[in-house]
C-alpha cells in the first residue's frame, strides 16, 4: 500500500473516520487494528517477522521490568545487609543482561538473516576463490519485510532503554504493539523513542479540526515533493546512471545534483505523508529533515538528515562505543605510544568509523554503501581533527566567517562533498561509481551540456521548468521554516491567500504530478531499507 496511492489515502480517511467515533478511552485499539491492515496488505509472511519482533522484545523488557521491580523491592525492605545486597544486585543485573540479549540478538539476528545472508554468501565465495577453493555459488531466496531496518532499530532502542531503566516496559502486548507497528512510520521512519511517541497513543486524541487541516496540508505537501519533483527527476536520473557507459563529462554532476534534489524530495516527501498522517490523528512523530543542504559542515548535515537515524546512532553506537572497554584501550595505547594529543583523536574518531561503516551497511547489503558510508565517516572525522586548526587558521587571516558570503561558501562545499557521496549511493555497485568518476573527468567542459541533445535525456524543457519552479518554491518555504514553523506562518495569512495556496498545490499535484496510465510511480527510495 504505497503512500502516494489512492487506496493509502481511502484507508487513512476511513481510519480517520472510525477513529474520531470511537470511545476515546480505545481508541488506540482502531490504530492497532489499522496497523495490522497496513501491513497485511504486505503479506502475511512478512508480518510473521513483524509479530516475531514484537513478541521477542516484549518478553524480554518485561523480564527485565519483573528484575527491577524485584530490585527496588528488595533495597526499600533493608531485609539484607549491604554485602548481600551487593550480591544480590550483581545478580540481578547479570540476569537483566542476559535477558536483553536474548531479545537483543533475537531481532537482531532476524535483520541479518533476511538482508545479509546472500551478501555474506557472495563475499564467502569470493574469498574461497581468492585462496584456490572452487565451489558452486548459490543464493537463497528470502523475504525482506517491509520496514525491517526500521522497526529494528526501534524495537533496539526500546530494550535498551528498558535495560538502561529509562523507561517502564509495557505490559500490555496489544500496546506495545500498536508502537512497534505504528503505520505511518514503520515503512521508513522517523525512529521515534517509545518516550516520544507511546502516551501520545495510549491516550485517545480529541477531534480538532486544527489537526485535519495542518495533517492534510503535509500530505499534500508530501505528494507534491514525491510526484512533481521526485518523480519527474528520476526520469533523467535514470536515463544517465542507468546507461553510464554511454555518457561521459559534466552530464554526470548535473545528474549527481538531480540526484542529490530527488532523494531528499523523495524521503522528506514520505515523511511529510508520514507525520501528516500521525497529524490526522493528533499525533506528532519527531522530524526527520531539518532544512539539511542549508549545513555549513558534514556534522551538522547528518545532524539535520534522517535526524532520528543519526540520534539512534549517536546514542545507541557511538557513547556507548566510546566509553567500551575496547576504545578505552585504544586511548590509553595511542596515548601511551603517540602522546596526548593522538590520544584525543583516537578517542574521538575511532566511534565515528564505527558509526559509519554500521551506517552504510545498514542501508543496505552492498559494498557501495559501505564505501558510501567510510567516505562521510572520514569527511566527519577529518572535520573533527581539523576545525580546530582551521578557526585559528581563520582568525589569523581575520577571515569574517560571520557573514553571508562565508556561510553560502560553507553550504556549497557541504553540499559538493554530499554530492561526491551520492554517486556511490546511486550507482548500481561500487564498480559502476568507480566507473562513473572516472566518465566525469574524462571531458570537463560544460559545453557538453549545450551539444544539442540535453533535452533528449528523459525530460524536456517543459518539465525542466516545472522542476525549476518547483525548487524555487520549496527553496522559499526552506527559508521560512530555518526560522518559523512554515505551517504557523501559513495560518496568520489571509483566508483568500491560505486557500489559494491550498487549491494551486492540490491541482499541480493532479496536473503535474508524474503517474496515471503509462506511467509506474516508483517506490520510495528510502522503502528498500
Amino acid at each position: 500500500m504505497s503512500y502516494t496511492s489512492g487506496i493509502y489515502i481511502i484507508f487513512i480517511i476511513c481510519t480517520c473516520l472510525v477513529y474520531y467515533v470511537w470511545p476515546q478511552k480505545t481508541r488506540w485499539s482502531v490504530l492497532l487494528a489499522a496497523n495490522f491492515v497496513f501491513y497485511m496488505a504486505a503479506g502475511w509472511k512478512e508480518f510473521v517477522f513483524l509479530l516475531a519482533a514484537m513478541g521477542v522484545s516484549y518478553f524480554s523488557c518485561c523480564k527485565m521490568g519483573d528484575l527491577q521491580v524485584e530490585l527496588a523491592k528488595t533495597k526499600e525492605s533493608k531485609r539484607l545487609d549491604k554485602k548481600q545486597f551487593k550480591e544480590y544486585k550483581e545478580n540481578n543485573k547479570r540476569q537483566s543482561k542476559r535477558f536483553f540479549q536474548i531479545g537483543f540478538f533475537a531481532v537482531l539476528l532476524m535483520l541479518i538473516v533476511v538482508k545479509y545472508t546472500n551478501f555474506l554468501l557472495g563475499n564467502g565465495f569470493s574469498i574461497l576463490r581468492l585462496i584456490g577453493l572452487e565451489m558452486e555459488e548459490f543464493t537463497v531466496k528470502l523475504v525482506v519485510p517491509l520496514g525491517i531496518s526500521f522497526y529494528t532499530f526501534q524495537t533496539i532502542a526500546y530494550m535498551m532503554d528498558v535495560y538502561k531503566a529509562k523507561i517502564e516496559p509495557q505490559r500490555n502486548f496489544w500496546k506495545y504493539a500498536l508502537y512497534s507497528s505504528f503505520f505511518p512510520s514503520v515503512v521508513q521512519g522517523p525512529i521515534p523513542r517509545y518516550g516520544q511517541l507511546a502516551e501520545q497513543l495510549y491516550t485517545g486524541q480529541k477531534f480538532q479540526f486544527q489537526n485535519i487541516r495542518r495533517g492534510g496540508l503535509m500530505i499534500l505537501w508530501g505528494f507534491g515533493k514525491k510526484l512533481i519533483l521526485s518523480e519527474r527527476l528520476n526520469l533523467f536520473i535514470h536515463e544517465i546512471y542507468g546507461n553510464y557507459m554511454e555518457y561521459e563529462g559534466m552530464i554526470f554532476a548535473l545528474a549527481t545534483v538531480a540526484f542529490s534534489i530527488q532523494i531528499y524530495a523523495d524521503f522528506s516527501g514520505c515523511m511529510d505523508i508520514a507525520r501528516g498522517t500521525a497529524r490526522l490523528f493528533g499525533l506528532e512523530l519527531p522530524k526527520n529533515f531539518i532544512q539539511p543542504y542549508f549545513s555549513k559542515t558534514m556534522p551538522e548535515f547528518w545532524r539535520r538528515w534522517h535526524a532520528t537515524l543519526g540520534s539512534w546512532f549517536r546514542d545507541y553506537v557511538f557513547f556507548p562505543f566510546s566509553v567500551s572497554k575496547v576504545s578505552l584501550k585504544l586511548n590509553k595505547k595511542a596515548r601511551d605510544l603517540m602522546g596526548n594529543e593522538a590520544g584525543r583523536i583516537v578517542a574521538a574518531t575511532l566511534p565515528i568509523l564505527v558509526v559509519w561503516m554500521l551506517t552504510g551497511i545498514w542501508h543496505g547489503p552492498e559494498w557501495k554503501y559501505v564505501a558510501w558510508g567510510l567516505f562521510h565517516g572520514i569527511l566527519i572525522m577529518a572535520s573533527t581533527i581539523f576545525t580546530p586548526h582551521f578557526d585559528k587558521l581563520s582568525e589569523k587571516l581575520k577571515i569574517n566567517r560571520d557573514c553571508f558570503s562565508f556561510r553560502l561558501y560553507q553550504m556549497a562545499r557541504t553540499f559538493f562533498l554530499c554530492c561526491v557521496g551520492r554517486v556511490f549511493f546511486r550507482a548500481d555497485s561500487f564498480g559502476a561509481a568507480l566507473v562513473i568518476f572516472k566518465r566525469t573527468l574524462q571531458t570537463t567542459g560544460i559545453y557538453a551540456l549545450a551539444d544539442g541533445k540535453f533535452w533528449t535525456y528523459g525530460l524536456n524543457a517543459a518539465n525542466w521548468m516545472i522542476v525549476v519552479v518547483f525548487l524555487a518554491i520549496w527553496l522559499i518555504v526552506s527559508i521560512i521554516a530555518e526560522k518559523e514553523d512554515v505551517l504557523e506562518v501559513f495560518e496568520k495569512q489571509n483566508v483568500w491567500f491560505r486557500w489559494g495556496i491550498i487549491y494551486a498545490l492540490f491541482f499541480a499535484v493532479l496536473v503535474f504530478g508524474k503517474y496515471g496510465p503509462g506511467y509506474q510511480v516508483a517506490d520510495f527510495i528510502y522503502e528498500q531499507f
